[in-house]
């Protein structure tokens, strides 16, 4: 999915029902700066997105392992990428005290629909860094059940 670069957000209208070939990248992808959003959910790709420091040093003991996890210098390892069968769904876990998100399960969206995105590396977050991947961590998604996944502990935790 074609993103506006220093942005999280797919301005290009109808970018969910979007698929590019790869006759169709440059149409898409000119060669200027610009973000990367993968699709998140269709073939189920699942992104669990740590929003805390907390959290991301859970994940480090307690989520189920994968090859690929990025973030940028400030929230390194903030992203982990799962392939999920069934297709995972939307679901966020929030502080109890204060309500702010802690870590989001995003798939499809709670509707069960396609809709949800990503931006991935090399792409630059809006304060200006760098996404980048984790080293050692460029590789493929692990496999693994929805339920399991949107059960993992880090979900559970209390950060």
């Amino acid at each position: 999915v074609p993103v506006p670069y220093r942005s999280k957000a797919p301005i290009l209208k109808g970018w969910n029902a979007l698929r590019i070939g790869l006759a169709d990248v440059p149409k898409y992808f000119t060669g200027g700066p610009q973000n990367i959003g993968v699709l998140l959910g269709e073939h189920g790709l699942a992104d669990v997105d740590l929003d805390c420091g907390e959290a991301i040093a859970a994940a480090a003991s307690l989520a189920p392992d994968t090859g690929m996890i990025f973030g940028r210098r400030s929230k390194p390892a903030s992203h982990r990428l799962y392939e999920s069968h069934p297709p995972a769904r939307v679901k966020k876990y929030l502080d109890p005290v204060d309500k702010a998100c802690l870590v989001e399960l995003r798939g499809l969206k709670a509707d069960g629909t396609t809709g949800l995105q990503t931006v991935v590396p090399p792409s630059v977050h809006e304060q200006g860094e760098e996404i980048r991947f984790e080293a050692g961590f460029d590789g493929a998604p692990a496999n693994i059940e929805a339920d399991e996944l949107a059960g993992a502990e880090i979900g559970r935790a209390h950060v």
